[in-house]
């Protein structure tokens, strides 16, 4: 068993993760032009590009996501409504590991500094979004230590839910999640969203919990490039699972984006 410090300092660190995932808010994926999100400081405040989830599934060919040419140089609204300053004087995360499960993480990406692991095809991310979601996990910041990540001083261990364009399966979470149990990680991070509740996948989700790992998962998916308005409110998994930490995108007035998909149980 494992002493209850470390276990509240996992929970804590979950809840952490669980804002994380929301920061990203409001960048539908494939939107073009992509939706951008004012940052806190300054007048007007910083605006950053959106980041795709998924490359189009149709095309013969597609270009990977490049690095990005700008630069957070300011504290954007989400993190200064995490107070992340703050947090960061009772935690950064040391001696935990977070098992992201999203496109991949790209091992070498700036303010990583080698402190992420990959699981097999995990380490090449031509998407982007799960290198982008490890930076606001445990990104140092670079030279700003204020843009640092939630927990800048955790390891990160990369693992694919997707194929190599970011097209999620029931068969690649629940594998995930298999792997992410057994390195014994103390947070597991889902960033995809599955339409139909899988008996596998399930199962994998209480294998999980039962050894005490905080589970924190997406609440919908990207709307598609068609429209919502012909898709009713429903659940998605693994967040839908009990005990999971579901997770949904917001604005800074505190509302979902439009476009968003419904769900309960946010």
């Amino acid at each position: 068993m494992r002493p209850p410090a470390r276990r509240a300092a996992r929970l804590l660190s979950g809840a952490g993760v669980a804002a994380a995932l929301l920061l990203p808010a409001g960048v539908p994926a494939q939107a073009t032009p992509p939706s951008r999100i004012p940052a806190a400081d300054g007048a007007k405040g910083q605006e950053l590009p959106g980041m795709p989830s998924a490359l189009d599934p149709e095309a013969e060919e597609v270009a990977c996501t490049p690095a990005s040419r700008e630069q957070a140089k300011k504290q954007d609204w989400s993190r200064q409504r995490l107070d992340l300053d703050r947090l960061h004087g009772h935690s950064t995360g040391e001696g935990m590991t977070v098992a992201l499960i999203d496109t991949g993480v790209a091992t070498g990406a700036a303010g990583l500094d080698g402190r992420v692991s990959a699981q097999g095809a995990a380490g090449d991310d031509c998407v982007g979004h799960g290198t982008f979601l490890a930076g606001l996990i445990a990104g140092t910041g670079g030279d700003n230590p204020r843009l640092a990540g939630v927990a800048p001083n955790a390891k990160v261990l990369a693992l694919r839910g997707t194929d190599p364009r970011g097209q999620a399966s029931p068969a690649l979470v629940t594998e995930a999640l298999r792997e992410a149990t057994a390195a014994r990680a103390d947070v597991i991070a889902v960033a995809v969203a599955l339409p139909r509740r899988d008996a596998a996948l399930t199962r994998a989700v209480a294998e999980a919990r039962r050894a005490g790992v905080v589970v924190v998962a997406a609440a919908t998916p990207d709307p598609p490039r068609s429209g919502t308005d012909e898709i009713p409110s429903r659940t998605y998994w693994p967040a839908g699972e009990p005990g999971v930490l579901s997770v949904a995108d917001m604005l800074r007035t505190g509302v979902r984006p439009d476009g968003s998909l419904r769900t309960d149980g946010v």
